[in-house]
């Protein structure tokens, strides 16, 4: 709790010294900590999943390169020093203005992506930040920011622009979001600590759980493709982002062809009773994600439930019998684990979806694999997520990669998720707009103004209640060059 007043502390001062930084020097600085970034990736990436026991390095890297190449890169041409947007026709001018102190929410499973991403995000609208990292993943996080801290010192940057804490407990992280000089917060990691954030009673951005529909219609024009994006982005860092594939809804006239290629993808389909005994391994009795079957392997996750599986397996794909509380592998699990159902029809599909988005991943993400737009329009129309995903990986294309949304490893999942946006968060999330407006029309025609003196006003008794003298309503109608007559 001391450390986290401290660098609360701390982040003020540099968050008002890094306010009157010009655009130039915000873009050379984000530029910097990339490159930095993207140097230390691979040893970052092995080191996450040396502490943490989550995930793959060589996904991880993909990810945290992502994090340091196409981020700042979508960064470059946004405005976020000085004037940003001006509209001379209505006389309106915007300037940005920096948050402050932002608190930031790192979770487990990605603990560096995650601190290169919201520093840079940080940096570039000019605030300030401190990491509040999952307690299992804290030893990378830091590290990830000592990268990003040292770089930023060689820039010109003021000391504490970007700290993490290192002495974590959940008591530490609690002070921080509640310190008073913090003024913002980005909760990223478990629901109980996303509602934790929004208790807080700081502005929050926060996500939620995704348990990712895809729906593949007869009509695809390639069923191996589908297929082959879905189980990639369903095992991509052995499932941890919540973007991945969790359920593959098939519509019956092409179940063989998809049965026949994940399995020559290596997934392995297991029998009802062979995923009866891997519930308890991904799912707690309360049924919640069970934290040690988190980011794991086919093979770690076979072991611990006695299913023999071959070593080059590359998913274990489950057939729940129905989706809710009695079908617990029908929720979202953040490992190696495919749902797959059959259906008869696009009607059938798409509400099998709904029912996957309804439990545990409402406004997340769904995707759709059709060549009949008339089906992919139905599905977009009636599917309760913010971001559907057309022909392309959900994991991969949610976050901006294969499809072309803002590049973000943090998806708003709105109203109907619990967040108070639906977007891919980005840094002009983090600013405030001072708009300056110039008049651009006489005052007098906005209203109906009485600008007779206080007294005379007094000496002049209403003829009635809410009457406007007739003169002034004359005068005012023809200002604004309506007829008079017939009104009252």
């Amino acid at each position: 709790m001391a450390q986290a007043r401290e660098l609360a502390l701390a982040a003020r001062t540099a968050a008002d010294a890094w306010a009157t930084a010009s655009q130039a020097e915000v873009d050379g600085a984000v530029e910097a900590v990339s490159a930095a970034g993207r140097d230390a990736v691979p040893e970052l990436a092995r080191f996450a999943v040396q502490v943490t026991g989550y995930g793959r390095a060589d996904h991880k890297e993909i990810k945290d390169r992502f994090v340091t190449t196409e981020v700042p890169r979508s960064l470059a041409r946004v405005a976020t020093a000085g004037v940003i947007s001006s509209c001379p026709e209505r006389g309106l001018v915007e300037i940005a203005e920096p948050v402050g102190v932002i608190a930031a929410l790192i979770p487990v499973t990605n603990p560096v992506s995650t601190v290169f991403f919201k520093a840079l995000l940080a940096i570039k609208s000019r605030n300030a930040i401190v990491m509040a990292p999952h307690p299992r993943g804290a030893e990378a996080s830091a590290a990830a920011t000592r990268v990003i801290a040292d770089t930023l010192g060689s820039a010109g940057a003021p000391p504490d622009l970007v700290t993490c804490m290192t002495e974590v407990s959940l008591d530490g992280t609690t002070e921080l979001m509640h310190h008073y000089r913090v003024s913002l917060l980005l909760a990223t990691g478990s629901m109980a600590m996303v509602k934790a954030a929004y208790s807080s009673g700081k502005p929050t951005y926060a996500v939620g759980p995704g348990n990712v529909p895809v729906y593949v219609h007869g009509s695809t024009d390639d069923v191996d493709d589908a297929v082959e994006a879905t189980l990639a982005g369903a095992t991509f860092d052995f499932g941890t982002p919540c973007a991945s594939e969790q359920a593959l809804v098939v519509d019956r006239s092409i179940e063989r062809r998809v049965r026949a290629r994940l399995e020559e993808l290596g997934a392995r389909f297991l029998t009802d009773a062979e995923a009866e005994r891997l519930v308890p391994v991904v799912i707690t009795p309360e049924g919640a994600i069970h934290p040690e079957g988190v980011g794991q392997s086919p093979q770690a996750l076979a072991e611990r439930a006695r299913i023999r599986v071959d070593p080059a397996t590359t998913a274990l794909v489950v057939e729940p019998h129905g989706v809710g509380r009695d079908h617990p592998l029908s929720m979202e699990v953040l490992a190696a684990v495919l749902k797959f159902f059959v259906v008869s029809d696009a009607e059938e599909g798409i509400a099998r979806a709904g029912e996957l988005l309804r439990f545990g991943g409402d406004g997340h993400t769904a995707g759709v694999w059709a060549a009949d737009e008339g089906v992919v329009a139905s599905f977009a129309a009636r599917a309760r997520a913010f971001r559907v995903l057309v022909n392309t990986s959900t994991c991969f294309g949610a976050m901006g990669g294969s499809a072309g949304l803002p590049p973000s490893i943090m998806l708003g999942t709105g109203t109907w998720g619990g967040s108070i946006t639906a977007d891919n968060i980005g840094p002009l999330h983090l600013i405030n707009r001072k708009r300056v407006a110039r008049g651009i029309r006489d005052w007098r025609n906005v209203a109906l103004v009485d600008r007779r003196t206080p007294s005379a006003r007094q000496a002049t008794p209403p003829s009635g209640a809410g009457t406007v003298p007739d003169e002034l309503v004359g005068r005012v109608l023809a200002r604004l060059g309506e007829p008079v007559e017939g009104r009252s």
